[in-house]
């Protein structure tokens, strides 16, 4: 019986954490460029983890987009989502200012809108938003995948440092796993004192 039991909740276990194999934590500390893709007058550089971009000329657009890999958009799908983006600013450069949007894609790959995530500050208070909230304020229901834009704004020779951009699960998430853990745990232990 004991056995039977302990199946039972390995395959449980095995059921609940298999969507965090498929790569829902992403965190870029900037030990290269790999995951920005730069988009009209705009410099990206990294230096010791810290990802600095900067205005070419005051005209036009500056800004980049982040991406696993600077293509793969991350996930809103429940089974691996990625619902959480947190952005941790370090500090102008010069008298630059940034804001970061949202961009959604439904399953197909097809852009439906976007939404500002914050508008254009200079601050370096880091941020953190569940992006799967604000496709529900937006009405946006069938989003299924997203990237962020970062918008740069200012004179050129202006703009902002990043020491780190993330993409991860709710909390909610790991919580139901740890919970599901310490079910198995009584239950096993019930069986044992039987």
């Amino acid at each position: 019986m004991k056995m039977k039991t302990l199946r039972r909740i390995l395959f449980l276990v095995a059921l609940t954490a298999a969507p965090l194999t498929h790569g829902a934590v992403f965190i870029d500390d900037f030990a290269n460029t790999n995951n920005i893709t730069p988009q009209g007058n705009i410099d990206s550089s990294v230096n010791n983890n810290i990802l600095t971009l900067t205005r070419t000329d005051p005209l036009d657009i500056a800004l980049v987009d982040w991406q696993i890999g600077g293509t793969t958009r991350f996930s809103l799908d429940p089974v691996d989502q990625q619902n959480i983006v947190q952005i941790t600013p370090s500090a102008p450069v010069s008298t630059g200012e940034w804001k970061a949007s949202i961009l959604f894609f439904d399953d197909l790959g097809t852009f439906i809108d976007f939404s500002d995530l914050i508008a254009f500050t200079n601050s370096t208070a880091p941020i953190s938003s569940n992006i799967t909230t604000l496709a529900a304020d937006e009405g946006l229901t069938n989003a299924d995948t997203y990237f962020v834009r970062i918008w740069l704004q200012g004179a050129a020779n202006t703009g902002f440092e990043f020491s780190q951009f993330a993409a991860i699960p709710e909390p909610s998430h790991y919580a139901a796993i740890a919970s599901l853990l310490v079910l198995g745990m009584v239950m096993l232990r019930r069986r044992r004192n039987r």
